[in-house]
């Protein structure tokens, strides 16, 4: 009698179930990781934008803009997007900036001293009431203040 030696064995099966298995637990984690970082990925780029907007309206009208934080207080924070309804007549309107869609951090534009300004933007995208704090001024680039650049 033959045996018949067409397909695999169970060693075989659980061999690779054991790969497979040890690959997802590297990947799950990075993937989760790289996940959090392109949502977070908005604030950077919108704080470079304000304070461009600010120096650009210093240009024209010799003066900073200020505004209250937008669009929502940073005990909301979450990773939820949340629309951005221009405010006629608020700081960020009469600089003339708006983000690209719906956003996941909080925004605000301070008046420092005479000839400076602040920009901040604060996000949470992980949930977890850690909160990521970016700031720019004039002299100042776009920089992390709070929080681990690679999980907020």
């Amino acid at each position: 009698m033959r045996q018949n030696t067409k397909g695999f064995s169970l060693v075989e099966l659980m061999i690779v179930v054991a790969i497979i298995g040890i690959l997802a637990a590297i990947a799950i984690p990075n993937f989760v990781a790289m996940q959090l970082k392109s949502k977070r990925a908005e604030v950077p780029s919108n704080v470079a934008g304000i304070k461009t907007a600010e120096l650009a309206y210093d240009a024209s009208f010799d003066g900073f803009q200020s505004n209250s934080t937008y669009p929502r207080a940073s005990a909301d924070l979450d990773k939820t997007l949340v629309a951005w309804a221009v405010v006629d007549g608020s700081g960020f309107a009469n600089m003339g900036w708006e983000p690209d869609g719906m956003v996941r951090g909080n925004y605000a534009a301070a008046l420092s001293g005479s000839n400076d300004f602040q920009v901040t933007a604060k996000c949470d995208v992980d949930n977890d009431d850690t909160v990521a704090t970016y700031t720019a001024s004039k002299t100042v680039a776009n920089t992390l203040q709070a929080g681990d650049e690679d999980v907020y």
